[in-house]
């Protein structure tokens, strides 16, 4: 086999992807055939996240749509199943889609939850209470505070696409419209917990109105802050993968295959899932970054099960892992749990431990 300059590599190799898309927990383009009620097999995350139709209206459809084949028409509500992923803590996030309203009732939702049993804690973007009013953050804690972002700039109207998005860096949380911020910021440095489903339409509470639009594109980031400027709003559907830079590129003689891109890659060469998490941190909270890693169970000091999003073929995938504690390194052993996931066990001076920085990478089909 020849060996190829890096160069040529450099200049012809494909690395087009989404360097955030580790942080994606909802991604979907809603493509499919007109009149759909599909729930499954639309999120191109690594949570497979399925929809809820409150209504025989909602549908997919061609009437309108910004990218690819159809959008998501909601007559009334439609529901995105409740993720773990959806607790953004105390970090940054970005929501954002593309929405076509073809009425503007007064106080609907557009990224609209509860927390089960918990009358008070909720988090929304909601349309104001008068038709063609402002759009509105809410953000409330169970006994604590509520809190009312009211955005000055953007009335939004009817009859053509306009693209949202929710972004709060550092505490701080904007409305970006059509890629413009608005003139209203706030602070909300609380934590935004919530993990029931996500509702678009009328408002959870049934004490709204269906506005009746179309919706296309939509991705939520939990840890990143996308945008923290004005930018041009996207012209293309959001890429569903990581990119070439992800994927493996063989340049010696001896490899048994050399990729660049999707086809002929070893899938026993290329990292089945990876993971940097903070053991002090409740559960919920503690993964840092990962790929292919849905969750983190907590059975203990030092015991930790890392859940893949994809499980591996068996249970014969090979792992290791690390863990740093407050003044040198602990102890670890890491061994498959099943073929859907791994455990980490972290000891340090000789006795179970909590690692503040740990991480793991796990190899096999």
């Amino acid at each position: 086999m020849k060996k190829l300059p890096l160069d040529y590599i450099k200049t012809f190799g494909s690395t087009v992807g989404d360097d955030k898309f580790d942080k994606v927990v909802a991604l979907f383009n809603f493509d499919g055939s007109d009149g759909d009620r599909t729930t499954s097999g639309l999120d191109a995350s690594n949570n497979n996240l399925s929809l809820t139709y409150d209504s025989a209206g909602d549908e997919l459809s061609t009437t309108q749509k910004k990218f690819g084949s159809t959008s998501l028409y909601i007559a009334d509500n439609v529901r995105v199943s409740s993720t773990e992923g959806f607790n953004m803590g105390t970090g940054d996030f970005t929501m954002e889609a593309w929405f076509y309203f073809t009425t503007l009732s007064a106080g609907f939702g557009i990224f609209d939850q509860w927390n089960s049993g918990t009358s008070l804690a909720r988090s929304q973007l909601w349309h104001g209470s008068s038709a063609g009013g402002q759009l509105k953050f809410y953000h409330s804690i169970a006994g604590q505070s509520t809190q009312t972002i009211s955005f000055a700039d953007p009335t939004i109207s009817t009859g053509s696409w306009i693209h949202l998005a929710l972004v709060r860096q550092g505490g701080t949380v904007k409305l970006y419209v059509n890629g413009t911020a608005d003139s209203t910021s706030g602070s909300t440095s609380g934590n935004v917990h919530r993990t029931d489903d996500m509702w678009f339409g009328d408002q959870q509470t049934g004490g709204g109105n269906a506005p009746q639009y179309y919706m296309d594109d939509l991705r939520i980031t939990k840890g990143a802050a996308r945008y923290t400027s004005n930018f041009t709003a996207p012209t293309s559907a959001h890429l569903s993968s990581a990119g070439d830079s992800f994927k493996q590129l063989i340049v010696n003689e001896d490899a048994d295959g050399v990729v660049v891109g999707t086809s002929g890659i070893n899938a026993s060469r290329v990292a089945h899932a990876w993971c940097n998490w903070d053991g002090t941190q409740a559960a919920a909270s503690m993964i840092d970054g990962s790929y292919n890693i849905s969750s983190i169970t907590d059975s203990g000091t030092g015991d930790y099960t890392l859940n893949f999003s994809t499980a591996a073929s068996d249970a014969n995938f090979a792992a290791t892992s690390c863990g740093i504690g407050t003044t040198n390194q602990s102890d670890v052993l890491c061994r498959p749990s099943s073929a859907s996931a791994v455990r980490h066990l972290s000891r340090h001076n000789g006795s179970a431990y909590d690692n503040p920085d740990a991480a793991i990478i796990v190899f096999g089909n």
